[in-house]
């Protein structure tokens, strides 16, 4: 395992073989995939810590998600990057990718998909509203993680009954240090507002995974790229929002299949 910086964004890198680029969720690092990684040796993992999370820089003056999509999909070309893996928040820089650049990659995986500017459930958007209170008053601490997890709403529910999974994403959101939240610094990358349709030109129809249980605007989500997309959508059965963290086995199995001949099992 080695790790580099594309242009002040952490990056951990594993394996040999064809690239694949591996995008978390919020509050979240590159860590989070290593029950994956381990169980699909193939290719080479290569982990992005998005901006304010893991290593990674904030955002700068002037950046948006358009940079910031130029910027990472020049580093993974340079790498030998072939696959773009994304999840819930990672699914949003994923897509600006994908609109700006279609021909880049071999392969888009988006799963518990969502769309910068698509509206939240009220429980969700609550929940931010929350978030951004406590860090004001409390700053940084594992007080942000139990509100952050806490359910509801939905979206740690399926790690709750996991309650293995739940401690190792507690122990590992429990670094996240909430920088994103000072001065609205979040709104840098979710000014824009996307639409399934801008991936109707990707020569490759992306695939889409999401968790029977999943919230119900990402499960929209999924149907709106199924549509506008040719996307092939696939449901991970007693599933919720983070599937491929809930279920890493079944979830490797899938991805063996959606990465193709060039991910061994």
């Amino acid at each position: 395992m080695t790790g580099h910086q594309w242009d002040g964004l952490s990056v951990t890198a594993v394996g040999e073989g064809p690239g694949v680029l591996w995008l978390h969720g919020y509050t979240m690092r590159s860590a989070v995939w290593r029950p994956l990684w381990a169980r699909l040796p193939g290719p080479r993992h290569v982990g992005l810590d998005l901006p304010w999370h893991g290593s990674s820089r904030g955002l700068r003056p002037g950046e948006n998600l358009a940079t910031l999509a130029d910027t990472v999909v020049a580093h993974a070309r340079a790498e030998g990057v072939r696959h773009v893996v994304a999840l819930s928040f990672g699914t949003v820089l994923a897509t600006e990718m994908a609109a700006r650049h279609p021909a880049s990659f071999s392969s888009w995986t988006f799963a518990a998909p969502a769309l910068s500017g698509m509206p939240h459930e009220p429980t969700v958007a609550q929940r931010y509203r929350e978030l951004a209170t406590l860090y004001a008053a409390k700053g940084a601490g594992q007080h942000m993680t139990e509100l952050w997890m806490s359910v509801p709403p939905a979206i740690f529910a399926g790690v709750a009954e996991r309650p293995v999974v739940r401690q190792w994403l507690s122990d590992i959101i429990d670094q996240h240090l909430w920088r994103e939240l000072a001065n609205g610094a979040m709104r840098q990358l979710v000014a824009r507002r996307q639409r399934a349709e801008e991936l109707a030109g990707l020569s490759t129809p992306p695939d889409v995974i999401v968790g029977e249980l999943d919230l119900l605007t990402h499960r929209a989500c999924a149907r709106s790229l199924a549509l506008a997309a040719r996307s092939r959508v696939h449901v991970m059965a007693g599933c919720g929002h983070l599937a491929l963290l809930e279920e890493p086995e079944s979830a490797a199995a899938l991805l063996g299949d959606v990465l193709g001949a060039g991910v061994s099992r």
